[in-house]
Formats: C-alpha cells, structure tokens, sequence
C-alpha cells in the first residue's frame, strides 16, 4: 500500500513528544518507508507544527524535513484545483479533504492519525 502523508504523521515521525511517535514507527516498518510520499501541503505543515508546538527554529525544521525526505518514496508535485467531497463541511476538514484529493490523484491512500477523517481512501494509523 503507497500512501501520502498527513502532517500528524511527518510531525510524530520527527517529534519524541508527540504521542504516535512510537505508532508511526510499527506501521512504517510494517509499511516501508518507500511506500510513503510528502506533498509541498504536508510538509509546509510539518514545517509550522514543529516551530509553533515543538520550538525547532526554521532551520532546525527545514533540516529535519531534509533528513526525512531521502528515506521516502517520493513528492507529489502536481496540486491539482480543490475539488473538496461532502464531508468538508467545516474549515478545519478542508486541508484533510484536499490531501485525499491529491492521494487519490496520485493513486495514493492519505494515511494519518485524525480519527475525524472518514472516507474509505483513508488509512487510519493506530
């Protein structure tokens, strides 16, 4: 299975203190690293999670990402227009809904941690 990030994961792969920390790592070695692949959408987000919740300066953030992206599978680098499906009924779905647009896309499936997530292109990380 080839998936496409959400940011709680590149953020719980990188950070001790978050709490899938130890659960993105089972389902990585489960999953293989090369079967996971980032969007410029999901790490802008690692980028702002990790200066604003975990204090990485830019640059220790930018590093980290640099780090991460070698071991992955690849970049999705076509954004295609937002074409969002019923269920973003609320600001806080749309960045969700967008990130199954594009894995969808790809050919993908948006693996994440959010619970809150429900469609069937999704893998639900526990």
């Amino acid at each position: 299975m080839k998936c496409l990030l959400d940011v709680n994961v590149l953020v719980a792969w990188e950070h001790g203190g978050s709490p899938h920390h130890a659960a993105f790592h089972a389902w990585a070695k489960a999953t293989g690293l090369r079967n996971l692949n980032t969007c410029a959408h999901v790490e802008l987000g690692f980028i702002r999670v990790s200066m604003q919740v975990f204090g990485y300066t830019l640059a220790q953030a930018q590093t980290a990402l640099a780090e991460m992206k070698p071991l992955l599978g690849g970049f999705l680098a076509q954004a295609p227009p937002p074409q969002l499906p019923n269920w973003a009924t609320t600001a806080a779905k749309t960045s969700d809904a967008y990130l199954v647009q594009l894995a969808t896309v790809a050919g993908l499936r948006l693996a994440t941690f959010d619970t809150g997530v429900s469609d069937p292109r999704v893998v639900l990380i526990r």
